[in-house]
């Protein structure tokens, strides 16, 4: 390896570990509990069949729409090495996000032969705050796992054109199996080498592009039959289109301005005629024209424009995964095309020679505006008060935000303040079973029985199969000394859930004898 090379490689690991050096200590928030805190299957390797198998959620009891089984066995070996010291899991998350910079610069350096833009790409790529949501949130790897195996396709692929070696190609598909393993919007790595062999005039080999895109076919067939359960049932909604372009529009400002980051911009529809969304039009005819104007002069810059648009058809949600209409971590391998022509840009303005330093010095300035930013942002990810907080700043009715600041609060012993998060969340939206069941169980550790007993009610009124919230309603009625309402209670969820024995072990007649 060549000193340059070594040198420029070391930078890039030394600035991306800076940069979220402040994040390892974060604790868990958000969807880390049910991904990992409470998620049985990581506990037992015994478990990877039912990681191969089922969706994300389903270890901790729940549903999710997601299949990552890679993702998942990264949250075994982190448990298996350190169970749950949350700074394992942040080492891993930012070891993945350096080591996606780096096959970066490796298939950038293979593709335009230029160390000085894959070094430029890599190292902007890795300290970009809008990345933030894909490192400091230990459940955002997936796009870190996505890029670093979709990237290593890709390589493997294009050394296999040049090199008469099968064990190359065998590598490009086993990358490509353990991307799909990874996240849902590695089924575009057919269209992005099909957009290598087109921007760049590559003859196209049919054989090894079939084998590749029937790894795709295949996954995306097993997705739909034996895996459907981790698919949306009704996942087709047109009306979602409009959404696409508002979401284009605001990405390109986040790439230009990354400023006023946030968790979650909502479950929202737009009409066609929002201005929002014809300045997302505009912007997507625009960057088009001028891709296809500039393809025999400037390839580079046809290539990323393209990049950024097929990186983002899976994430269009017109196709339904996540309701959201945006999110800020659907920008990770999109935003690979937008830093390889700001590398590129500044690249030409250093080799002009007239303007090497000016090229330097917003180099540099990018970068530090760049890092500041993100060590910023990790600062929300690392406490899950200010987390929330933060997030709620900009979707204040967001009640599932209020709910988890309460669950926070009441952690800490602040009842009133958690209290008011969870009244405000039912203001927002009164059919909140699991609000009333969390705010009931605070009035029941303060010994307001009366009003645990409304909350507990309500829930068990909104969710008959609400088991917790039955057995919580029948020990605040025993408490409160109301045997009759007890043992009714406890007779109508035996009837209920006639095999649920603990309904019988736990009768409230036990609390009179």
């Amino acid at each position: 390896m060549k000193k340059t090379v070594l040198i420029q490689l070391i930078l890039v690991i030394v600035i991306g570990f800076s940069v979220y050096s402040n994040c390892l200590d974060g604790k868990f928030v958000w969807d880390d509990f049910g991904l990992v805190k409470n998620n049985g299957y990581i506990q037992s390797w015994q478990n990877i069949p039912e990681i191969f198998t089922k969706g994300m959620g389903a270890g901790s009891g729940g549903s999710s729409n997601f299949y990552r089984p890679l993702q998942m066995i990264t949250h075994m070996v982190d448990y298996s090495l350190w169970k749950f010291n949350v700074v394992g899991y942040h080492l891993t998350n930012t070891f993945l996000h350096i080591s996606a910079a780096l096959v970066l610069y490796w298939l950038i350096n293979i593709i335009f032969c230029s160390q000085g833009l894959a070094f430029l790409t890599a190292v902007l790529f890795v300290a970009f705050p809008v990345h933030t949501e894909a490192v400091s949130y230990i459940s955002g790897r997936s796009d870190s796992l996505a890029v670093i195996f979709t990237v290593l396709t890709l390589i493997f692929y294009i050394k296999s054109l040049s090199l008469a070696r099968p064990k190359i190609f065998f590598l490009a598909l086993f990358s490509c199996i353990l991307a799909l393993l990874s996240k849902e919007n590695s089924i575009i790595i057919p269209l992005l080498i099909l957009l290598y062999h087109y921007s760049f005039k590559v003859k196209l080999r049919a054989k090894g592009f079939l084998f590749i895109s029937f790894i795709v076919l295949g996954y995306a067939v097993l997705r739909l039959t034996v895996l459907k359960n981790s698919v949306p049932v009704t996942p087709v909604e047109f009306q979602r289109i409009p959404g696409f372009f508002v979401a284009l529009a605001e990405y390109v400002r986040l790439l230009l301005l990354p400023f006023n980051l946030h968790m979650e911009y909502g479950d929202k529809l737009f009409s066609i005629f929002d201005p929002k969304a014809i300045l997302g039009m505009a912007v997507a005819v625009l960057l088009i024209t001028i891709a296809v104007r500039q393809r025999e002069k400037n390839k580079l810059l046809f290539f990323c424009i393209f990049w950024f648009f097929l990186a983002l058809l899976p994430v269009s949600n017109i196709y339904v995964i996540n309701y959201s209409f945006m999110m800020e971590h659907w920008l990770y391998l999109p935003s690979i095309g937008f830093f390889l022509i700001l590398a590129k840009g500044l690249c030409l303005l250093y080799d002009s020679g007239k303007f090497k330093y000016a090229a330097i010095v917003l180099a540099v300035s990018i970068l530090t505006s760049y890092a500041c930013l993100t060590v910023e942002q990790n600062n929300y990810w690392r406490e899950p008060v200010s987390f929330y907080k933060r997030a709620l700043q900009f979707s204040p009715d967001s009640y599932r935000f209020l709910n988890e600041l309460g669950l926070e609060y009441a952690q800490m012993n602040l009842n009133k303040e958690a209290i008011a998060a969870y009244k405000k969340a039912l203001e927002i939206n009164p059919r909140l079973a699991g609000v009333y069941y969390n705010l009931g169980t605070l009035y029941s550790s303060a010994g307001d029985d009366q009003q645990a007993m409304l909350s507990f009610n309500k829930a068990v009124e909104l969710a008959p199969w609400y088991t917790e919230a039955y057995f919580a309603l029948g020990k605040a009625y025993c408490r409160a000394n109301k045997k009759e309402e007890a043992l009714s209670l406890y007779k109508k969820l035996v009837e209920i859930k006639p095999g649920l024995a603990a309904a019988r072990l736990d009768s409230p007649c036990l609390y009179f004898k």
